[in-house]
């Protein structure tokens, strides 16, 4: 018996070493890879946002060269901020659009307009939105806001310098950078709004001749980030220096002036935080509360994540904050690579959990953010045209709930009808009309980096949780 069973022993021993042993399951790859793998995939691209023009009517080019020529007379003059009595101009410098609005602040109603788009040079059909392009003429080297004939389009400098690579060519056939791109855009429009204010008076009467303030939107991580910073700051001074030349900007006149612009501001240009602007108008509201939100922007190529507490609606304290190249026209990007619709919500959850996370950590805002210790939920603001993709809309629909944010109405804020005088989305001209806002009268804001982290009590701390975490 005891042979037998032996056999029996080694005759299954021997099947098993036969058998095939199965693969062991690779274990998923982590949120954080798949974000490392998206944000490579879309860091040098520049997406398609939308078809660009390849010719606008001769009486909108004539128009636009009018205002361009008038206005780059007027900054000929180095003009000064007007502080008593000036208008203020808010320029919402966007990836996919830009949008200018003027207001006359301390007078009667606070009358505030925004600056129509030429047909043809709208962003998705909406009359204020100014598609974020440059087309340079290759016999006459001469820039402009519109295409010409035979003209090259210039594109996603912005995207490219929020992605690090704004040294790079803006395209290889054109020696100009993404930065230097980004300036001669911004000198064309400066010249173009002066002119068109002039002749447009769009305040009527109540409009000043000067102005107090141009006041120019950036995300809070590139306002709080010292390199960031700086290098808006020489778009910015380089833009002024050749607004007075913008009906004959080459590429080298503009090389040669961002070389030596200074890393400081021309006295009467701002760049602000876009959290400050976008809830300049929600802050105010009689409907506002104070405590913690969570700002989600989605754009065109960027999403950007804000987490701040609203003092009494008059200061603004930022816990954490980030901006990635996350938006919808990197999403139509990532698609074309390859990569899933799944993997870049993933990666949008990623960039989510990095700024609730540190929000809702010990050494910042616990009381605030944390499901296990705050008193109401977190007030969820959205904003951004980008904000209605598939992948975008379910990731941002998972944030107001219990185990998140809380159950609380997501607020959408809006500016004020009479911004407008055409039928549009109001949503897209929220943060120019927050920069139209007089710097003393917009909420106080701290940036992360002047929050300061606090001593954590010792206590149990539930795991977080945040979307899609299941």
């Amino acid at each position: 018996m005891k042979a037998a069973y032996q056999a029996i022993l080694e005759a299954e021993r021997a099947a098993a070493e036969k058998k095939p042993t199965p693969a062991a399951a690779k274990p998923a790859p982590s949120r954080e890879k798949i974000f490392r793998e998206v944000i490579a995939a879309v860091s040098n691209t520049t997406p398609m946002i939308e078809p660009r023009p390849v010719s606008i009517t001769p009486q909108n080019q004539a128009a636009i060269e009018r205002a361009i020529v008038d206005g780059a007379a007027q900054l000929a003059e180095n003009l000064q901020p007007d502080l008593d009595d000036g208008f203020i101009v808010g320029f919402d410098f966007g990836t996919s659009s830009v949008k200018l609005a003027v207001s006359q602040p301390y007078h009667a109603d606070n009358p505030t307009k925004a600056m129509p788009a030429p047909e043809g040079l709208q962003s998705f059909g909406h009359p204020y939105l100014w598609q974020t392009a440059l087309w340079l003429a290759p016999k006459t080297g001469r820039l402009s806001l519109y295409p010409i004939p035979g003209a090259v389009t210039l594109e996603g400098f912005k995207t490219g310098i929020i992605g690090a690579h704004g040294g790079e060519l803006v395209r290889p056939d054109v020696n100009l950078t993404r930065v230097e791109a980004a300036a001669a855009f911004l000198a064309l429009h400066f010249a173009h709004f002066f002119g068109w204010y002039r002749q447009a008076k769009p305040l009527g009467s109540a409009g000043a001749v000067q102005f107090m303030a141009v006041n120019i939107g950036i995300p809070v991580a590139a306002h709080d980030d010292a390199r960031s910073f700086s290098i808006f700051k020489r778009i910015v001074a380089a833009a002024l220096e050749l607004a007075p030349f913008a009906s004959r900007l080459t590429p080298d006149l503009v090389r040669q002036t961002h070389s030596r612009s200074p890393d400081r501001l021309p006295e009467g240009f701002y760049l602000v935080p876009e959290l400050t602007a976008a809830i300049a108008g929600y802050a105010f509201a009689p409907t506002s509360q104070p405590g913690s939100h969570m700002l989600v922007d989605v754009g065109a190529s960027t999403l950007d994540i804000v987490a701040f507490n609203l003092v009494g609606r008059e200061s603004i304290a930022v816990f954490s904050a980030a901006v990635e190249l996350l938006g919808a026209a990197a999403l139509d990007s990532a698609l074309d690579q390859q990569l899933s619709a799944e993997d870049f919500k993933r990666a949008c959850d990623h960039e989510f959990e990095i700024v609730y996370g540190r929000a809702r950590s010990p050494e910042r805002a616990q009381d605030g953010f944390h499901a296990a210790y705050r008193r109401k939920p977190v007030q969820l603001l959205v904003t951004g045209g980008g904000s209605k993709t598939q992948v975008h809309d379910r990731f941002i629909a998972e944030m107001p709930t219990e185990r998140v944010l809380g159950a609380a109405a997501t607020i959408h804020p809006l500016p004020p009808r009479a911004m407008t005088d055409m039928s549009c989305d109001r949503s897209r001209l929220l943060l120019a009309y927050g920069l139209t806002r007089d710097l003393p009268d917009l909420p106080e804001i701290r940036l992360p980096s002047q929050v300061p982290s606090i001593t954590p009590t010792h206590r149990a701390e539930p795991s977080f949780i945040g979307p899609e975490m299941t």
